[in-house]
């Protein structure tokens, strides 16, 4: 789980919260999130499937192919994952190491031109 990007994060601390998914193909699901993959496969239960022609049906289970979701709408409570606060530290950490790289280079850094000779 350590090399996963910070959705694939998000949807794991997702996991059993209630989830709307959105499909490519129009359909929507809501349920509660058993089970997210790396791939963003995904296994709800107690499931509220919504087709395309706004027919309901009521599912007790369903896994849904990642390479087929189109939108995953999340819980509010989610906005206050620590996985936003790694992700924060680690934008001032890059920024700051680039402002250092920046007052650091001096007369030929990047981007600046070197004076010829002749």
């Amino acid at each position: 789980m350590s090399n996963v990007g910070v959705p694939i994060r998000l949807l794991y601390e997702a996991e059993t919260m209630k989830v709307t998914i959105e499909m490519k193909n129009g359909e929507t699901y809501r349920g509660l999130l058993i089970n997210a993959e790396e791939t963003m496969n995904l296994s709800l239960s107690d499931v509220v499937r919504t087709a395309r022609n706004g027919q309901v049906s009521n599912l007790q289970s369903v896994y849904l192919r990642g390479s087929a979701i189109r939108f995953i709408a999340l819980p509010e409570l989610l906005r206050n994952s620590p996985i936003f606060k790694k992700v924060s530290q680690l934008k001032k950490k890059f920024a700051d190491s680039a402002a250092e790289r920046r007052k650091g280079n001096g007369d030929f850094g990047a981007g600046s031109k070197r004076k010829r000779d002749g």
